[in-house]
């Protein structure tokens, strides 16, 4: 802002200091020169000299035209939005104005302004493609799907080499619950534009989210950082691709290199009569650009900052394995500071502890790194076998059911699983039956002996418990006999009912204290209930609905009611430290653009 306001200065002085102040028209012409030559300096003397031409020639189209554009390029969307109203005030019939107005609306999400201007300006110029693009946007952000289908359409039919089109009709299509159609939009973009990059980032989401190949995703994901190092969602990309290894197991991807290119921008607006960039309809969330040494100095700053977290965490991975365990103690826990709810973090944090002989603070790691990402298997992985070596046989046992419900082919999570039923629980019903599913699935599995073995012992014992029932004849009646008169009870007095049980007379938060600890043992069974019976004394209870939320997301039938309390958690406390995860969360649910 510093460097803004010296540039205003100097280009005031510099004008003073001219050969006298420029008349209306000639400001317009200086400063329409002055915006078409670009850079920072170039855009200040524009905004300075049509600022003044605008109050001049309040009635002049192209002058507040002009204004309005370089306000946009200003980063001043709501003032340019002002100045392109009057130009559509003074020339209604300019597709052109209608087109800058509208997004100038976009860009401050007033889709009710930008429908309007969108339509009138792709009636008044039906062949614009750049305005049918993004009347398509428009109506996919008000969730009108046919019409944002049928927009993006007009403009494909127009230019059937937009692979800006294509993108968009594939994201259209997903939010039309048709992911294969999407494949097919996308594929057919691929060949049009192989090296775009919003193109391979929107076939990533495609097989991460809704087709689930996590190998097609990773390779797409690995493309757009290779196409696009400078991407200000390079680090929310790296994010996902190192998940993706870690599922996959893959070695991690290095930190992507920047190489201080321009970062891409928005669609500027247009000149009366001139050609317009095409936009494009994103399916993930936008970052604030930074530059590689720019993070890193950022390192040490207070504040949650995603961005500096990924590169605390990069560092840390470069240290351990360098065996540098203390500075990469030092950056896992900078990275936990700076970004408490990176699941990957925690995971690499416990990997840590487990190099360094600390079981509990690994296990205690991992099952955060599972609470914050329930379907992590390597994290699942890691802290089933963990637990039971340390005495928590119940907290193995949970882990391995995930990781089963996960994984159904992972044979050594199923055989530990009736392992642990079977010597430390003493449940040997529910051993057998697991037992029995393993052989179902893997007979030839190398513990398929082992498990055949144990299964037969348990036959012969319960043979050897076993005793015959003899079941009394009964006695027969003769025609001269009559059947003994059935003798009834004596009236008894009613039994005492039992005690009433003990008021409970913790408080909410210890309740919730003792509920919480039953969620982090995994013990979802047993906590469920105690948070309901929280919300029923207090709806409001923020936290609880927080933790029903990780416990209804567990399992696909419960999804629903997660997404409900997940919803009412945001409703009560918006500014949490864990609200971004939970929107991160519902957005992964379902499609997002």
């Amino acid at each position: 802002m510093k460097k803004v306001l010296a540039l205003l200065v100097a280009v005031a002085v510099s004008l003073v200091a001219g050969c006298g102040p420029l008349d209306p028209q000639s400001q317009v012409n200086a400063g329409a020169e002055a915006l078409a030559r670009g850079g920072t300096t170039n855009l200040v003397r524009a905004v300075y000299l049509l600022e003044q031409a605008a109050r001049d020639l309040p009635g002049d189209a192209r002058c507040q035209n002009l204004y309005g554009m370089a306000l946009y390029d200003f980063g001043k969307p709501k003032e340019a939005a002002e100045a392109f109203q009057k130009a559509v005030a003074c020339d209604r019939n300019n597709p052109a104005f209608r087109y800058n107005l509208g997004l100038a609306a976009y860009a401050q999400r007033d889709l009710a302004t930008a429908l309007e201007q969108f339509q009138s300006c792709t009636a008044l110029d039906p062949r614009n493609v750049p305005a049918w693009l993004f009347l398509g946007a428009t109506y996919l952000n008000l969730n009108k799907l046919d019409e944002a289908f049928r927009a993006t359409r007009n403009a494909y039919d127009m230019d059937k080499n937009s692979a800006e089109a294509l993108s968009n009709l594939a994201v259209i299509s997903c939010r039309r619950g048709r992911p294969r159609d999407a494949e097919t939009w996308l594929n057919e973009a691929l060949r049009v534009a192989p090296n775009n990059p919003q193109v391979a980032l929107n076939m990533a989401r495609l097989y991460e989210l809704e087709l689930k190949d996590k190998r097609r995703a990773l390779e797409f994901y690995r493309r757009y950082s290779a196409l696009a190092p400078d991407s200000q969602l390079r680090f929310t990309v790296l994010r996902s691709t190192r998940q993706l290894e870690l599922d996959l197991n893959l070695p991690p991807s290095p930190l992507p290199a920047a190489t201080n290119a321009q970062p891409v921008v928005a669609a500027a607006p247009i000149i009366v009569n001139t050609s317009t960039p095409t936009p494009t309809v994103t399916m993930t969330s936008e970052l604030q650009p930074a530059a590689l040494d720019a993070l890193i100095a950022q390192l040490k700053a207070a504040g949650r900052n995603r961005d500096a977290a990924e590169v605390s965490l990069s560092l840390a991975d470069h240290y351990q394995q360098q065996h540098d365990t203390h500075s990469a103690s030092a950056a896992y826990a900078q990275a936990v500071e700076l970004d408490p709810l990176n699941s990957l973090t925690h995971f690499r944090l416990g990997e840590l502890f487990l190099q360094q002989g600390q079981k509990a603070p690994a296990l205690q790691s991992f099952q955060e790194a599972v609470r914050l990402k329930p379907d992590f298997v390597a994290a699942l992985r890691r802290a089933a076998p963990l637990a039971a070596e340390i005495g928590l046989p119940a907290v193995a046992v949970a882990a391995y059911k995930r990781i089963v419900e996960l994984d159904p082919n992972d044979a050594r999570a199923l055989f530990h699983l009736g392992d642990l039923q079977d010597r430390y629980l003493k449940n040997r019903t529910v051993a057998d039956q697991t037992y029995q599913t393993f052989l179902k699935r893997f007979p030839t599995a190398p513990d398929a002996a082992t498990v055949r073995s144990r299964l037969s012992r348990s036959s012969a014992a319960s043979r050897e418990i076993a005793k015959p029932v003899v079941k009394p004849s009964p006695k027969l009646i003769t025609r001269t006999e009559e059947p003994a008169p059935m003798k009834l009870p004596l009236p008894t007095a009613h039994p005492a009912p039992p005690p009433a049980p003990p008021p409970d007379r913790r408080t909410p938060q210890e309740r919730y204290q003792d509920a919480f600890l039953l969620l982090q043992r995994g013990a979802y069974a047993e906590a469920g209930p105690q948070f309901e019976a929280l919300l029923r004394v207090d709806p409001n209870f923020a936290k609880a609905h927080l933790a029903l939320g990780q416990i209804y997301s567990q399992r696909a039938e419960t999804k629903t009611k997660a997404r409900q309390h997940y919803i009412q958690f945001l409703q009560l406390r918006p500014d949490d430290p864990k609200a971004p995860e939970v929107r991160r969360w519902l957005n992964e649910t379902r499609w997002m653009p």
